[in-house]
């Protein structure tokens, strides 16, 4: 036997001295035991590898044993003691290191010639300061000229500079400089050193903190894989995770994230699994802080469904405001990003929809009644939720009806007429009725209220020629939110009110509106499909409905990417039915542009209109002057398109 491993287990000395009928012992493992006394290890002539680490020996001629061990290659007495000086025990333990000191200077020529490394970790080193601490180290570097490791963590010399006093390549494992702190990590993370690992995490999170600039490129990607691979080795160890997340958070910034974005994904998904199960105070706030970076949550290695799930869950369970911001904020930007079907199953979680709606509440009434700091805190978790809410409830009729039946409308509404200058807030909670009115049975009850209708249609109006610092144009976009839900009640047969509120009346308004609207330079909103356009223009001839939904497809089309453009040619079909009934002027007076924006795209897609609309092919002669709006400009026709770029197919 060669190698012999009794670390962690019930042994004392007396068991101990079964090794002595193992003279071809070369490694022997005896950490964190209760043996007290190592003299029976005097007669292990071949052994080169000794690990006593956090061992404490109280009898036994220290000193003999480990003169006799002159084979030595490895020899580990480290302490599992984070701060040297926090060292209280009572017991009368062996300095190991002083006696190894105290052979050299009784001796001049006493030596361990094959020595090559030796952990120090945690020990006090005579406990008399730095200098006493250097002068140890100096005299082991000087007496082993094998010695080309030396590990001195969490000891006196820890965290200052030591210079080698000997000609050859020697590593000094601590924290001094920024290359060695991370080789002090290196060396440990590996290991079963849980307190020497975390030890390393907090001083490479210093750093990070103080001199975060101050890392090159290379020690940034290498800071991120160990730091990683300390978090995978340690998933249960809340110290290494509390330290190792807090790593993260300045590892994900925007700068540099580039360096090992995915394995630090991987990372940041195991730490929120451990959420539930560790401490959710420091380590949660962590973790949350990290994975709050919009450049983060853009990567592949995110799995959005997770991310979104345990975030809500954090949600429910965590009183912190600050965590709920985060929280909130990492499910408003992951849930689009989700496939449809892993939507709907968190959304039919009623749990969640109850709190975010009880969260809108109970934000709406902070910013009420509070100023300053908390008014702002309030509006910046009031925006989150809002959003949150708007893609929970997309094609999702089950939680449409969760968030009716907790008062959620009522509560929009109050925002809506709370928040009647912020015309962003009104968008999202215009965006989130939009959704639960494609519910019949929720527009219905939407539309029984005068109210409801008329703030509404307040939101129609709007200064639709001035756009912000980004080309957002907000009335637009509120404008257009506003007319969605209404479009879906037009499709409401029993229109219970009258006057100014009139189906008919709305409907105007909502042309009116319409036809102010002008083409957008930055996308405003996608969708997974085009069916709810699809399902109002199958249903209605009323023209404010038909015009929302073609605006609709045109913008999402002008701004298009794969995946738009195939749905595209979804809808034309449905369009062109629709225009089979209904007159040239009563449509295409007031949508001309929807057939001319995007020429490249119906040059391919529009044959599926002619087929069903032949009114409109060359040979039909349609006038032109049924194409000419108010202002008395022509505008050109699907005909004029399809003829310039040659493509009109043949009748039949």
């Amino acid at each position: 036997l060669e190698s012999l491993s009794l670390a962690g287990r019930p042994v004392c000395q007396a068991a101990l001295k079964i090794i002595r009928e193992l003279p071809n012992l070369k490694l022997l493992d005896i950490s964190n035991t209760l043996v007290a006394d190592i003299s029976a290890l005097n007669e292990l002539i071949n052994l080169e590898a000794l690990i006593m680490h956090n061992l404490r020996i109280r009898s036994g001629c220290v000193t003999e044993t480990l003169r006799s061990l002159t084979g030595l290659r490895v020899l580990d007495i480290s302490k599992e003691v984070t701060d040297y000086g926090t060292d209280s025990s009572q017991e009368a333990c062996v300095d190991l290191p002083l006696a190894m000191v105290q052979i050299m200077r009784d001796d001049k020529f006493a030596c361990w010639p094959y020595l090559r490394s030796i952990d120090l970790a945690g020990n006090s080193l005579a406990n008399m300061g730095v200098d006493r601490a250097a002068d140890i180290v100096t005299l082991l570097l000087e007496r082993n000229p094998r010695l080309e490791r030396v590990s001195v963590l969490a000891t006196p010399l820890d965290g200052h500079s030591y210079v080698i006093p000997v000609d050859r390549d020697v590593q000094i494992i601590n924290c001094a400089t920024r290359t060695q702190a991370v080789m002090a990590l290196n060396g440990y993370w590996n290991t079963d050193r849980d307190a020497f690992t975390a030890h390393a995490l907090h001083c490479v999170y210093y750093m990070l903190q103080s001199g975060y600039d101050d890392f090159s490129d290379s020690e940034v990607a290498e800071c991120a894989a160990v730091v990683c691979a300390a978090l995978r080795k340690h998933l249960h160890n809340l110290g290494v995770q509390m330290a190792g997340s807090a790593c993260l958070y300045h590892l994900s910034n925007f700068s540099i994230i580039h360096f090992g974005c995915s394995q630090m994904c991987r990372s940041l998904s195991r730490c929120g699994r451990n959420i539930p199960r560790n401490n959710p105070g420091t380590f949660t706030h962590n973790v949350w802080l990290t994975i709050c970076n919009d450049y983060l949550l853009q990567l592949s290695g995110i799995n959005f469904y997770r991310t979104c799930k345990v975030a809500l869950e954090s949600m429910l369970i965590n009183t912190d405001a600050g965590v709920s911001r985060m929280t909130i904020a990492i499910v408003s930007i992951v849930a689009p990003k989700m496939r449809s079907q892993d939507a709907r199953t968190l959304a039919s979680d009623v749990r969640y929809v109850k709190h975010l709606v009880h969260l809108m509440d109970q934000n709406l009434n902070h910013f009420r009644n509070s100023n300053g700091v908390r008014a702002e805190n309030s509006l910046y978790t009031l925006k989150f939720t809002l959003s949150a809410l708007w893609n929970l409830t997309d094609d999702c009729p089950a939680t449409c009806v969760v968030f009716a039946h907790e008062n959620g409308i009522g509560v929009s509404f109050d925002i809506l007429r709370l928040f009647e200058n912020h015309n962003n807030i009104q968008t999202k909670v215009l965006g989130i009725l939009n959704n639960v009115a494609e519910v019949y049975e929720q527009k219905l009850s939407m539309l029984q209220n005068a109210e409801y209708l008329e703030a509404l249609c307040e939101c129609l109006e709007g200064d639709f020629t001035r756009a912000d610092g980004a080309g957002r144009n907000r009335a637009v976009e509120r404008s257009y939110f506003a007319a969605g839900v209404l479009a879906n009640m037009l499709l409401c047969e029993n229109w219970p009110h009258g006057d100014h509120l009139s189906r008919e009346k709305v409907n105007e308004r909502m042309v009116k509106s319409i036809r102010q609207w002008p083409m957008l330079s930055v996308p405003m909103v996608s969708y997974r499909s085009f069916e709810p356009f699809v399902r109002i223009l199958n249903e209605t001839t009323l023209v404010g409905a038909q015009m929302w939904c073609l605006w609709g497809v045109n913008h999402v089309l002008s701004h298009s990417d794969a995946n738009s453009v195939s749905m595209g040619s979804y809808i034309i079909v449905p369009v062109g039915f629709r225009l089979t009934h209904l007159k040239p002027c009563s449509l295409f007076v007031r949508v001309p542009k929807f057939f001319v924006q995007y020429e490249g795209f119906y040059t391919r897609y529009s044959i599926e209109v002619y087929r069903f609309y032949p009114k409109v092919g060359p040979d039909n002669g349609v006038s032109r002057d049924i194409l000419r709006d108010e202002s008395g400009v022509c505008e050109n026709t699907i005909c004029d398109i399809v003829k310039s770029n040659k493509a009109w197919p043949k009748q039949g």
